[in-house]
């Protein structure tokens, strides 16, 4: 498209897709770069990482974890997603922040937020092990 000396007008969108995707590209590699993107439990909560921007949750915070599941319509198709959700504790700040797009989460799944991923485990198997170490570390 970019070398088409016969449509002129094609030439821009030629060089708009190259633009983009070379973004796109480049946003993914740093994407598998290690780190990246990962939980770290601790004794006090947990540090969330998401391309390199880090998120803490403490334990005091968090009311529990379980499945969010929700089917969505792709034309003839029907597809389940699943999500490990947090149920944040009343008065956290965590549940002060964004109300109103926690109430859509709670009234389309039942929980305030989700991580991103579960991290290579079944997420029945990750909430588990998440609402065993928030038992040991709740005051």
């Amino acid at each position: 498209m970019i070398h088409d000396p016969a449509d002129t007008s094609r030439v821009g969108m030629g060089w708009f897709c190259l633009v983009f995707f070379s973004l796109v590209v480049v946003v993914a590699i740093v994407q598998l770069i290690p780190g990246s993107s990962r939980v770290v439990v601790t004794s006090k909560g947990l540090y969330q990482t998401a391309m390199y921007r880090r998120h803490f949750i403490a334990w005091d915070d968090i009311e529990r974890f379980g499945v969010a599941e929700w089917t969505q319509w792709h034309g003839p198709f029907r597809q389940r997603h699943r999500l490990v959700g947090i149920e944040f504790r009343a008065g956290s700040k965590h549940r002060s922040k964004q109300a109103r797009l926690q109430a859509w989460n709670i009234a389309f799944v039942g929980y305030h937020a989700a991580l991103p991923d579960n991290y290579g485990y079944k997420h029945q198997e990750l909430a588990d092990r998440l609402n065993r170490l928030l038992d040991a570390h709740r005051p």
